[in-house]
């Protein structure tokens, strides 16, 4: 008898201690009464250890997508062609526009230097090709 009535002080009492942070408000969100010291501390650890560990990855997220940016930079090879005309008179006196084309990055600035011949209007350049052979 003793036995039993232990055991029963032994489950009140563990039903009393686990009912004590409960919430008896249905309309408080949650299951723990946050008027408890236990529960209030619980979410204030939680809130702090949630922001923590939230700026933490944020920080981590941030820092490998501007590391990726920064990288992805070095390899950029984004290119544009500049086709510039050029009035050329052939050999036998016929004056033709040659189309020069200069590869060019994102700025404009030539990526390989391009002789492009005066223009001063009495110049011969031989054609290339089938009319080079005549």
């Amino acid at each position: 008898m003793k036995q039993n009535l232990s055991q029963i002080l032994f489950a009140a009492l563990s039903a009393a201690v686990f009912t004590a942070g409960c919430a008896s408000d249905p309309n408080i969100m949650g299951v723990t009464n946050p008027r408890q010291p236990g529960p209030a501390a619980g979410r204030t650890a939680g809130a702090a250890v949630g922001g923590v560990v939230g700026n933490t990855a944020g920080f981590v997220a941030g820092f490998g997508e501007g590391t990726a940016a920064a990288t992805s930079e070095v390899f950029n090879n984004r290119t544009y062609v500049v086709r510039q005309w050029q009035t050329v008179t052939t050999a036998d006196g016929r004056v033709v526009q040659v189309p020069v084309d200069v590869v060019v990055d994102e700025n404009g600035i030539p990526l390989q230097s391009v002789h492009i011949p005066a223009d001063n209007g009495n110049s011969v350049e031989p054609l290339s090709g089938k009319a080079k052979r005549r």
